[in-house]
């Protein structure tokens, strides 16, 4: 019986997360969005600063998320969340309604959607963990990323069907309205997941905080996941611009690139499993990092736009793509594992906090450095977009340093249950879980 309810838990997990990220990734992190934006007169800077805010308010904001999760239950967070974030995607969707204030709405509405997250990621990993296995941990969140990311590609995929070369304003709110309907899905199925019941922890948010930045092992691992964020989150949606702003390609063929590196995602989603069995940590993130460098370097030197440097672009955003999607399953893995016991929802926030922060720093820096001027080195001007290519392909070198200070093997949990236990209860009945 209780192996048939975690068995209806995953199913209806990953058909929320299926709904969820379909509807995010059409908002925050698509050609879509961007193509949205600039069609309302949106300048690059504008642009890109509309995908960075969802993971940076998200950075931000879980570890006082947490806090709530401990006062009113995860349930009602997620609820509340996820409610707040749907309202804001149907107002976004319908800023061109609001004129010549579309702009200002529209980057409001996304600000709104990134601010009503915090609480959904806050419970959703505890929620994961209240029935999730040990042993179970890497094979679902591959499972459960690569379905989510199959759904969003075969949904941005029929849109760029859809929209043709020159999509209209009236096109582009259309899409938006239906991945806002799809995003209510998330809500819908997270509401009907089975009961289980926690250990409920009573360790005021001060006392629980500290105990997470004690776990050395779980806060060494965090500021490896913030750099390596910090330099691989940026590429796509940079190389998306510049295909749009500097290499002028059309619209239809943007989204239809911006599909296939969501597939390299996929495929980095689906291996990620049989990387970690197969690999120690350590060797295995060394060997994401430096897949990541060719990408860039590559990236640098295409500025024609011809049919074959549109075959290497798509190409190098594929592999992009996977290395981000593979090391963000493992990330999540090893989250999961050093998180101590009895303190699991703040060591997941503490942890969260470093994730989400490099990605959106991420995006946010690399939206300032867009507005700086070109560079010209002779004959060949070399523009922002390229400079950042450049960029992040400098700094993944001094980043290997970081390598040598996360767990080299299977991670493994530092804080003994015995220095939590005292402050461990179970919950009573009739308190919120």
């Amino acid at each position: 019986m209780e192996q048939s309810r975690q068995q209806q838990a995953e199913r209806l997990s990953i058909l929320s997360s299926c709904c969820g990220v379909t509807g995010e990734v059409t908002l925050t992190d698509s050609a879509v969005i961007l193509l949205f934006a600039s069609a309302l007169g949106a300048g690059d800077v504008l642009t890109l600063v509309t995908t960075s805010v969802l993971p940076f308010f998200n950075g931000l904001l879980i570890i006082p998320a947490a806090w709530f999760v401990s006062r009113i239950g995860r349930g009602k967070l997620i609820s509340w969340s996820c409610s707040c974030a749907a309202v804001a995607y149907f107002l976004a969707a319908s800023a061109p309604f609001f004129g010549r204030f579309a702009i200002g709405v529209l980057i409001a509405m996304i600000v709104g959607f990134a601010l009503s997250l915090p609480g959904f990621i806050a419970g959703w990993f505890p929620l994961l963990d209240s029935f999730l296995p040990e042993t179970r941990r890497t094979a679902f969140l591959g499972r459960m990323r690569f379905l989510h990311q199959l759904s969003a590609i075969g949904f941005l995929l029929l849109v760029s069907l859809v929209i043709g070369r020159t999509p209209s304003i009236p096109l582009l709110q259309g899409v938006l309205f239906a991945g806002a309907v799809i995003f209510l899905g998330r809500l819908y199925f997270i509401a009907r997941i089975p009961h289980f019941e926690p250990v409920r922890q009573d360790i005021p948010w001060g006392p629980g905080l500290r105990a997470a930045v004690g776990n050395r092992e779980l806060t060494r691992f965090s500021i490896y996941q913030f750099v390596l964020n910090l330099l691989l989150y940026g590429t796509i949606p940079v190389a998306t611009l510049y295909l749009k702003k500097g290499l002028g390609v059309a619209d239809n063929i943007i989204v239809f690139i911006s599909g296939a590196a969501l597939a390299g995602m996929l495929l980095g989603y689906l291996a990620a499993n049989r990387l970690k069995t197969r690999i120690p940590v350590r060797r295995l993130f060394l060997g994401l990092h430096l897949m990541t460098l060719p990408v860039n370097l590559v990236l640098f030197f295409l500025r024609s736009g011809t049919p074959a440097e549109l075959v290497v672009f798509t190409a190098m955003l594929m592999l992009s793509g996977f290395a981000v999607a593979a090391s963000s399953v493992v990330c999540s893995a090893e989250m999961m594992a050093l998180a101590a016991p009895g303190n699991k929802t703040m060591a997941m926030a503490w942890s969260g906090a470093f994730f989400y922060c490099g990605c959106g720093s991420s995006r946010l820096l690399s939206s300032f450095f867009l507005g700086q001027a070109p560079l010209h080195l002779g004959t060949w001007t070399v523009t922002p977009y390229q400079e950042l290519f450049l960029l992040y392909a400098a700094l993944l070198i001094p980043a290997l340093c970081l390598l040598f200070r996360i767990p080299g093997e299977r991670a493994t949990e530092l804080l003994p249950r015995r220095k939590l236990e005292p402050m461990i209860r179970q919950p009573q009945s009739g308190e919120s879980l």
